[in-house]
């Protein structure tokens, strides 16, 4: 799985710092060898197909509760509002192209899955995930073992279908729990990857980095929000401390680039959407 955020919970208020390892499905993160595997891949799958310049995301939302606690409606509403106006650059950086669609919500009461779903993910997901490819299921719950969210790559659904999806905590929404990590950008990283994006500092300052050439290269994550320029590798450019898809705060977050918008739009056209 793609992005495991830690977090650490106190009476009243939950706290989070960003922090990504492996996860269940496929065994964590790609490495340089995969990643390299599917840029030949993506360029032999693009060949003969035109790249889709706007592209609506069918989206089916899955709310899990135990009964007492879960996300409602209006916040699950909020967080698709949030995703379309990130995709849309309405924070800052660019316009994306993607657009959100929602389908419908589902809540399923099993505190098993709420509290858990990462042990659950076989059962959870096969009986509430809809659609193929290119629909996405967002899981709603409360994660245990310490983590705010994680996702399936787009390369990944041919070998594991019944896995994709992204799942996120419910306290990560917008005006949710955790604070620094409550403005629903949780659900935007994680939706990210979910796209076909990695890490500005994937790979820290070596190649292939995070395939993508207009986020410089980044030697590791950004904690909480920098107010100095923060600089990690010796290659031109500053790291992404504002960018959707580094480690910083919420409230540091605000952009996606132009390059990580084409890469998303390839990576739907090559592997979301079925071949003509």
């Amino acid at each position: 799985m793609a992005c495991l955020f830690t977090q650490g919970l106190v009476p009243g208020i939950a706290f989070a710092d960003r922090d990504c390892r492996a996860g269940a499905a496929k065994g964590g993160d790609p490495d340089p060898a995969e990643i390299a595997r599917v840029n030949v891949e993506l360029r032999e799958r693009l060949a003969s197909r035109t790249v889709a310049a706007e592209i609506k995301v069918p989206m089916w939302v899955h709310v899990l509760t135990d009964g007492q606690r879960g996300a409602p409606d209006a916040a699950v509403k909020s967080q698709v509002a949030i995703l379309n106006s990130a995709y849309g650059g309405k924070f800052g950086g660019a316009d994306t192209g993607i657009r959100f669609v929602l389908l419908g919500i589902t809540r399923t009461r099993n505190a098993d899955w709420f509290r858990d779903p990462l042990s659950y993910e076989q059962p959870m997901k096969t009986k509430l995930r809809r659609g193929g490819a290119n629909t996405l299921n967002l899981f709603i719950s409360q994660l245990s073992q310490l983590v705010l969210g994680y996702s399936t790559y787009p390369h990944w659904y041919k070998d594991a279908p019944g896995y994709d999806g992204v799942v996120i905590d419910w306290r990560s929404l917008p005006g949710g729990a955790l604070r620094n990590f409550n403005r629903g950008f949780t659900g935007v990283h994680e939706i990210g990857h979910w796209l076909g994006l990695l890490h500005p500092f994937e790979n820290g300052c070596e190649a292939p980095g995070d395939s993508v050439e207009d986020t410089p290269p980044q030697g590791h994550p950004t904690e909480g929000c920098p107010t100095a320029v923060k600089d990690t590798c010796p290659a031109p450019g500053v790291d992404s401390v504002h960018n959707f898809m580094d480690y910083s705060f919420d409230t540091c977050m605000s952009e996606f680039t132009a390059g990580q918008a084409e890469r998303m739009r390839q990576m739907w056209t090559a592997y979301r959407i079925p071949k003509a």
